[in-house]
């Protein structure tokens, strides 16, 4: 057995000791026991696991969960879009401990490169395989759910800058769990839903929008103090345009350009190039215009 078996193997070990007879844990424990590289990697393995599990111990899980999640099953309409917007509504209350999706990114790049090593298929094995990919399964559904709760897939923008709000509202927009609170496609009917929540409706809009479909809309919180904001998406004949508005006062004393000058202002995102952006401001209102488009598009709805 070389030192790569047998990280594979010591992987699958449980820290109970419970593995420690079985022939494939024994030969991989002397190997570790008589080679100081591997022995430290155990070391340092063991604790990775150790520290990882403590963090995982302190997810709070809401002690009425279980009723949200069965009341949004029981409610939803048989509308998926509806369904989503219920379901993560019941599930949002989950808060991981900070740290905790680098924790889990860490550990899934271990399982690929461990996966990606030649086994060779020993019936002495089995449990092992099993056990590794089990972990392996666990820690990919971790992954997204770190991923959602941790607002991508929410409905909260981080951020304390506009710039930092734009670059949070290109994750939520990018996550495979986005979803709309609201699917129509008229836009009368979506101002009229954000207007009944007292949220933000567009009192100024490109003219390249005015009339088009609309796609949905959704509630958003934003910045520390969760402010209430208002996301609507359009669409377009070859993309969909998303519109998010907030409160001017969020951030002061930034300034920000008028409707008319918009249409030069626009930047392409940081977080992901495929994103062109453009904001402007009213008296009482920040906007923020996104795209998957090049910024030629963009202004051209001006």
């Amino acid at each position: 057995m070389d030192k790569e078996r047998a990280k594979f193997i010591l992987q699958g070990f449980r820290p109970d000791g419970e593995d420690a007879n079985e022939p494939a844990f024994a030969e991989a424990l002397s190997l570790a026991a008589e080679d100081r590289e591997l022995g430290e990697w155990l070391v340092a393995e063991r604790a990775q696991d150790a520290a990882f599990a403590e963090m995982l111990s302190r997810v709070e899980i809401p002690a009425d969960l279980r009723e949200a999640i069965l009341l949004a099953l029981e409610g939803s309409s048989g509308d998926p879009a509806e369904f989503d917007a219920e379901f993560v509504g019941a599930l949002f209350a989950l808060r991981p401990p900070e740290g905790l999706r680098a924790e889990i990114l860490g550990a899934m790049e271990v399982e690929q490169k461990v996966s990606e090593m030649p086994v060779k298929p020993k019936k002495s094995l089995l449990r092992t395989f099993i056990r590794a990919t089990s972990v392996a399964a666990v820690l990919a559904v971790m992954v997204v759910v770190t991923v959602f709760f941790a607002g991508a897939g929410g409905n909260t923008l981080a951020g304390t800058t506009s710039g930092e709000v734009v670059d949070s509202a290109v994750d939520m927009l990018d996550s495979p769990f986005f979803s709309l609170d609201l699917r129509n496609d008229r836009q009368a009917a979506l101002y009229e839903w954000l207007e009944g929540k007292d949220l933000p409706t567009p009192e100024q809009l490109p003219a390249g929008l005015k009339g088009v479909k609309g796609i949905g809309c959704k509630l958003l919180k934003i910045g520390d103090q969760e402010s209430k904001g208002s996301l609507i998406c359009y669409r377009l004949e070859d993309r969909v345009v998303h519109l998010v508005m907030m409160k001017r006062d969020l951030f002061l004393p930034e300034k920000f350009c008028s409707i008319d000058e918009a249409a030069a202002a626009g930047q392409v995102s940081d977080v992901s190039r495929k994103w062109s952006f453009t904001q402007w401001a009213d008296l009482e209102h920040t906007y923020c215009l996104l795209s998957e488009s090049d910024l030629s598009d963009l202004g051209d709805l001006f």
